[in-house]
């Protein structure tokens, strides 16, 4: 009897550890995200991210894995002149690195996250932006002068996943749903807040990874809900949606870093909301996201919405 109450008749059962046939999870995790405000038709605020992550289970312990990250995020105004535009996002960029200890579990998994990073010209995040517009045609932005200033930055996430059983279903004609309810907590020189959500998919056979909507730390290719119902041999593919509201006590790229003084021209909203849609495939161990996600007002003087599409590529093997 599969949860919510449907029975299911499974011809070809799924070969368990010991069973002739089956096989072993794979155990390393390779992953890029890339999301970008122009399939959304826009180019301010949030424009730009980047994130490449590896993560390797551990085969003593196959419940906990080591992961490695390297992010990249480009944040500009709505308006492109030679300079900072008061009441408007200001210029800046990040660049970091990750280390991170992961847990699966079959009803709660977790990650914790500590990355040591950069603001200022060390991102690349001017360079960035122009290779990306060179290379689509667009117009090069100039006021990137008056970035926020480099300083070293420290960020400490931790994530969770719960399991929402209540939202899992398997029908005779082979889709299923599930879904999770997750909790996140930021702590560092980047940003104090913390976040709460849920996220609900339909599909078939639905693999183990959630593709988490943006490129926070802690969030990898490693699934932190088990599916002991996934075939790694058959195509998975699902349609998800997600949810979220955070809390922000401190916002570096609104509020300006810790170690220099910074004119703030807008102020940072505390309350911000999150959804997100989007459509994924999984064939012969290989992951294809992508997606759309809207945001809510990240300041009060913010004039466009922020808008910007995902998309996701992750090796398993």
């Amino acid at each position: 009897m599969a949860a919510g109450g449907v029975a299911v008749d499974y011809i070809n059962p799924i070969p368990q550890p010991g069973e002739p046939g089956y096989d072993a999870p794979p155990r390393h995790h390779l992953r890029l995200m890339m999301e970008n405000d122009s399939a959304a038709g826009s180019d301010c605020n949030y424009t730009h991210g980047t994130r490449f992550d590896y993560a390797q289970t551990l085969s003593a312990h196959p419940h906990h894995a080591f992961g490695l990250s390297f992010t990249q995020n480009i944040y500009t105004p709505y308006l492109h002149t030679n300079g900072a535009v008061p009441g408007q996002h200001p210029y800046a960029g990040y660049l970091a690195l990750g280390v991170a200890h992961l847990y699966s579990g079959e009803n709660v998994g977790s990650s914790v996250e500590f990355q040591l990073g950069t603001t200022g010209k060390a991102s690349g995040s001017r360079e960035t932006q122009d290779m990306i517009h060179a290379g689509m045609g667009l117009e090069r932005w100039r006021g990137w002068n008056d970035q926020i200033r480099g300083e070293v930055t420290f960020q400490l996430t931790a994530r969770q996943d719960y399991r929402l059983p209540w939202l899992e279903t398997s029908l005779p004609c082979g889709l299923q749903t599930d879904g999770a309810l997750f909790t996140r907590e930021e702590l560092g020189t980047v940003a104090i807040a913390a976040e709460t959500g849920v996220y609900f998919r339909l599909g078939h056979n639905l693999p183990d990874s959630m593709q988490y909507s943006t490129n926070h730390a802690g969030d990898y290719a490693v699934g932190l809900i088990r599916k002991p119902d996934y075939d790694p041999a058959a195509t998975s593919w699902y349609v998800q949606a997600g949810a979220s509201v955070k809390y922000v006590a401190r916002d570096m790229f609104i509020d300006g870093g810790v170690f220099h003084d910074f004119d703030r021209t807008c102020g940072r909203m505390p309350w911000v909301g999150e959804a997100q849609l989007g459509i994924g495939v999984r064939r012969k161990g290989v992951d294809y996201f992508a997606g759309i996600v809207a945001r809510t007002d990240n300041f009060r003087s913010q004039i466009d919405d922020t808008v910007f599409g995902t998309f996701n590529f992750a090796f398993h093997w």
